[in-house]
């Protein structure tokens, strides 16, 4: 019986997220969409939390648990904040439950100036978020638009000091056809 002790400890420690609301969760993870993918592999700021419980290990190399997970969240890690004081308890636990269900598999990307668009103007363009706070890019293009990526604008970084050239000629060739 003993070395089925093992399995029945894994099993216990995963069905521990039930206690959440994955619904809820998801709701509360928007919070999150901004610097975390969940449709692809691609890093956005962070990175992409798409199969989080389906690695072994997670980037600071402590194993993909909820506990250590939990730990990420509530303390932060490597840039990112803590949102110890930002969720209430039962917030964390229905945070932790959608993140045990993001384990599709990945979008097709269209293009990699999807990707850079996705990575670094979304969370302020994309209308489809809550946290979009500047107007909607769809079918807008003007002909400033590159020097405005280049040297930033609206508190956004120059994303010439993150992108290299080829990177943010992608990124404009996509908002051409966005």
């Amino acid at each position: 019986m003993k070395p089925f002790l093992p399995l029945w400890i894994a099993l216990c420690a995963s069905a521990a997220f039930a206690d959440g609301d994955a619904a809820k969760g998801k709701e509360l993870f928007r919070t999150c969409a901004g610097c975390h993918n969940i449709a692809n592999d691609e890093r956005k700021m962070g990175p992409s939390l798409r199969t989080l419980f389906g690695k072994v290990t997670l980037r600071n190399g402590n194993r993909a648990d909820d506990a250590n997970v939990r730990a990420i969240v509530l303390d932060g890690y490597n840039g990112m904040p803590p949102f110890r004081y930002s969720f209430r308890p039962a917030e964390i636990e229905d945070l932790m439950a959608y993140l045990h269900t993001l384990t599709g598999k990945p979008a097709q990307t269209t293009s990699e100036g999807a990707g850079y668009f996705r990575a670094y103007c979304a969370r302020c363009h994309d209308p489809s978020l809550k946290t979009a706070t500047a107007p909607d890019l769809h079918g807008r293009y003007q002909a400033e638009w590159p020097g405005i990526v280049e040297d930033a604008h609206g508190g956004a970084p120059p994303l010439k000091e993150w992108l290299d050239e080829p990177a943010r000629r992608k990124l404009i060739e996509f908002l051409k056809t966005y």
